[in-house]
């Protein structure tokens, strides 16, 4: 049974083994997976829906509605008093059409119909589907709170602009979640960078320590300096690994975006550094040409036009809450009522026969009147300056830090990649003059004119330089995905619109 276990899990492992792939990743294959779905694209397209329904919710308030209702019923009852007919069964129905404009008007039109029957009294009589047919239009126009639908018209521009604001919104998180994605390849490129740096730096001291150890052995090498290269090499081995989880990290972080990974290997496709910086650069230029805040390059500055209407939208809204709500409404109707005799103390009805008696009598009756709700106390009034403040200040705030944001990320960004760009070419030359000295001690070492700390001290003094040059870099990058993440239509061929 062991075995047969031991069996199955090999069996097991192999099958994952050979279902699993080994993936190239580039830039171009990041952009191909995106397309295909990613729990931030979801989520960025179900923000977008929720405005959607928020506006759709809106517009159901204006939209025309058919209306109705109907019943049976039957009693067993008897009668209070002796002639009281007692009626059942009784059948009702109403159909109707209403609809609320936006100008606070509103308007209903219904026909209800009651039919009804009674058992055989001595005293009240028979009745047999005796039948009332009522119809009727109704006028509702409010005029104080809603007067001439400013509340209306304001809470429905609001929600057709906060649609529209969800639109560009998302096109800005589309491209921002993109940018994440070319971030975490970039991460990977300088985490593969720095760890062929690492290893090879890691491959030099090995070979020392090793030769050290010789030496030792042929007492022409003192302890220390072998313990001082076994430091070297636990402390490479240190950054190795640290870099290594670094990777699986990045990894795991692109699998989470990117489901379409799955459990397949990770590689790194080919990439041209040199060529990358050299279209950062040019993207910089571009950027550094515009002499004022480039706004046709952000569509930030939209957002914030439609905030600004959501907020004058608002306070018409808050401004109006604790007003009492009145209103006038006239009806007119026509009710027509079939129940014949048919015989004595015998009547019988029909819904025709109803309708008829509307036709060819004047039945038209009419009614007008007010309806008021007036909040007493202080309570609504409270809950209006809460609701007055809080729209302001939220909406304040997202209009004043959009300005700022795209304002100062275009007036700094010139100014940091100028400054990374020295630094950049001061550590290339740093990198460059280490490696020379470098070989000079390595003669010298060998020469026993240096210690080997002296040595030790250099090799990893170029190891820093260069590490810190790859930082370096990929802090250019970051800071050019910080510029388009607000300037998202920057034209230029590192955006890759």
């Amino acid at each position: 049974m062991l075995n047969y276990l031991k069996f199955m899990t090999i069996l097991a492992i192999s099958a994952t083994a050979l279902g699993a792939q080994t993936i190239k990743l580039n830039e171009s294959l990041i952009e191909t997976l995106a397309k295909k779905g990613s729990p931030q694209l979801d989520e960025i397209e179900a923000a977008l829906l929720s405005t959607q329904v928020r506006e759709g919710e809106e517009n159901e308030s204006y939209s025309p509605e058919l209306f109705g209702r109907g019943s049976y019923t039957e009693t067993n009852e008897r009668a209070l008093i002796g002639f009281q007919p007692i009626f059942s069964p009784i059948k009702q129905a109403q159909l109707g059409v209403r609809q609320t404009f936006k100008h606070g008007v509103s308007t209903s039109a219904s026909i209800i119909t009651d039919q009804r029957s009674s058992s055989t009294s001595p005293l009240a009589g028979h009745f047999k589907d005796a039948t009332t047919t009522t119809m009727s239009f109704t006028v509702q126009l409010d005029v104080w709170k809603n007067l001439f639908g400013r509340l209306s018209k304001a809470k429905l521009d609001s929600a057709q602009l906060d649609s529209k604001r969800a639109k560009l919104e998302k096109e800005i998180q589309t491209k921002t979640f993109q940018i994440s994605l070319r971030r975490l390849y970039w991460s990977l490129v300088a985490n593969n960078e720095a760890l062929k740096i690492s290893e090879a730096l890691l491959e030099t001291a090995q070979t020392q320590a090793k030769d050290a150890a010789q030496r030792l052995k042929n007492a022409v090498a003192d302890a220390d300096e072998v313990a001082r290269y076994k430091a070297q090499v636990a402390a490479r081995q240190g950054s190795v690994l640290f870099l290594k989880y670094q990777k699986e990290t990045y990894l795991k972080q692109l699998r989470n975006l990117l489901p379409e990974l799955g459990t397949n290997e990770i590689t790194l496709g080919d990439y041209n550094i040199e060529k990358t910086m050299t279209e950062v650069l040019a993207c910089t230029s571009t950027i550094a040409s515009q002499t004022s805040v480039p706004y046709g390059f952000t569509k930030y500055d939209e957002v914030v036009g439609l905030l600004r209407k959501i907020r004058a939208n608002n306070a018409t809204v808050n401004a109006r809450y604790s007003d009492a709500d009145v209103s006038l409404f006239g009806t007119v109707k026509a009710t027509g009522v079939s129940s014949e005799e048919a015989a004595p103390a015998r009547y019988r009805g029909s819904f025709g026969g109803s309708i008829d008696d509307i036709e060819e009598q004047n039945r038209t009756g009419y009614e007008v009147g007010v309806n008021f709700s007036l909040p007493l106390g202080s309570v609504k009034e409270n809950t209006k300056r809460v609701k007055e403040l809080y729209d302001e200040k939220r909406l304040l705030a997202s209009i004043n830090g959009t300005e700022a944001q795209v304002v100062n990320t275009h007036i700094q960004l010139v100014k940091s990649i100028n400054l990374l760009t020295e630094v950049i070419t001061s550590q290339r030359t740093s990198s460059r003059e280490l490696g020379k000295r470098l070989v000079g001690m390595k003669r010298k070492y060998e020469q026993a004119r240096v210690s080997v700390n002296d040595l030790v001290m250099d090799q990893d003094a170029f190891l820093n330089s260069e590490l810190t040059t790859i930082d370096t870099q990929l802090q250019i990058l970051n800071t050019i995905f910080d510029y388009l993440v607000v300037y998202t239509e920057t034209p230029c061929v590192f955006n890759r619109n």
